[in-house]
């Protein structure tokens, strides 16, 4: 019996953009995600094509073996069909043979699998090279900074380094954990505080006649020093984590609209650009123009890139194949421009909402009371007057909801 195939290489991820693109190079076969009927022919046959390809076969090891042990090449549709790209575009036995009519893929009489034009000599198996990305997440830190020390010099310890780097902080944070030297290397966990991240980052130290150069620790490494915290520092670390999440939870302005939250946000560009056809322009002056519009002021080179620009339309990326926005130029030209750029930027600093305290307190007054929310007044002065009740949250703190909208202009 086949082994079961574990995953067959994507040809088109719909996402926002820069998004990690398909390693395999493999051709786009149209949003199968948004497919309902049957799937378009051309997608797959350029699809199956794709996969007895001597630019895929140099890499997939399995296909390269299930086609190695027939002698005669045929790879069955059923195998085809197991893919996950063939699966999402629902694709079936019959669509594949309607698709290949006019291919130069070989059917099999039994119309039961297919091969490569007359048997094709299989290309050398390669080990596909895997690109070195340093995995990063934006909040990984929120409850406070790990960072990594090292050439730290052998007379030195994690003590001399723990003083060190509290004369560079601010006075009021503290140092929560400092890791044994070993190997020259050394951790530390540090309390939160504004803009952290920004200050590790460009730490350095003079320690025993060497300059250290800090290193925020990202991914394995992170996840390294975090299995060898204290118990009572991981504590610390995931409150500290829930409280900055909280603090996140506020309304956006992006240009003139209000989203409840950045993942509101991203939910909805993603919305726009799902709801899009290739090559498809978004209407003008519409919402959804709008708010990709508004998001350029937040890409690196936004204002740049924007120049000159009258339109913006969804289309395959030129750098992997996913999907993103382009700018629609003046002189006709085009410029595809990173959404996830934009988003990753307001996440960092969120352009929150201002609230405008007096409508707040007038949303207040209209709340229904409840008896739990109700405490009971110090005892009133003895000239007999009745102190009023105070309605709150049992910790001195009135009740103060937030309004709750998708997008409303502003």
């Amino acid at each position: 019996m086949a082994e079961k195939r574990k995953d067959a290489p994507e040809a088109d991820a719909v996402s926002l953009t820069e998004a990690e693109p398909v390693q395999s190079g493999e051709p786009a076969a149209s949003s199968p995600k948004r497919l309902k009927s049957a799937p378009e022919p051309q997608a797959v046959k350029r699809q199956v094509e794709y996969y007895l390809s001597d630019e895929n076969l140099k890499n997939d090891q399995f296909f390269h073996g299930e086609i190695a042990k027939n002698q005669d090449g045929w790879l069955t549709l059923n195998l085809l069909l197991s893919c996950n790209k063939m699966k999402a575009m629902r694709a079936t036995a019959e669509d594949v043979l309607a698709a290949l009519a006019e291919s130069t893929l070989e059917v099999r009489d039994d119309k039961l699998a297919v091969r490569r034009p007359g048997n094709l000599t299989l290309p050398t198996l390669e080990e596909k090279a895997q690109p070195f990305r340093k995995k990063t997440s934006i909040h990984a830190h929120d409850g406070g900074i790990v960072a990594i020390f090292r050439t730290i010099p052998a007379e030195q310890s994690w003590m001399q380094l723990k003083e060190k780097l509290r004369e560079k902080l601010p006075s009021n944070v503290g140092i929560w954990f400092a890791s044994e030297v070993c190997e020259g290397t050394s951790f530390v966990a540090v309390a939160p505080f504004e803009n952290d991240a920004a200050f590790f980052e460009s730490l350095s130290i003079d320690l025993g006649g060497q300059v250290l150069v800090c290193e925020v620790a990202q991914g394995d490494a992170l996840s390294e020093c975090a299995k060898k915290l204290p118990r009572y520092v991981k504590e610390k670390r995931e409150k500290e984590a829930r409280k900055r999440q909280k603090e996140r939870q506020r309304p956006i302005m992006i240009g003139n609209m209000k989203f409840v939250n950045v993942a509101t946000l991203r939910g909805r560009v993603k919305e726009i650009i799902n709801s899009r056809g290739d090559d498809e322009q978004l209407k003008p002056g519409s919402t959804d123009y709008k708010i990709i519009q508004s998001l350029l002021d937040f890409h690196p080179t936004g204002k740049t890139k924007a120049q000159g620009m009258v339109g913006i339309k969804v289309n395959k990326s030129p750098q992997g194949g996913n999907r993103c926005f382009f700018m629609v130029k003046e002189d006709g030209t085009e410029d595809d421009f990173s959404a996830k750029k934009c988003l990753d930027a307001i996440e960092l600093d969120p352009p929150y909402a201002k609230i405008d305290v007096t409508e707040e307190k007038e949303k207040d007054k209209k709340k229904p009371v409840k008896a739990s929310d109700v405490r009971e007044s110090p005892a009133p002065a003895a000239s007999g007057d009745t102190a009023p009740e105070t309605i709150g949250t049992g910790q001195g703190e009135p009740t103060t909801a937030l309004p709750e909208a998708t997008v409303s202009e502003a």
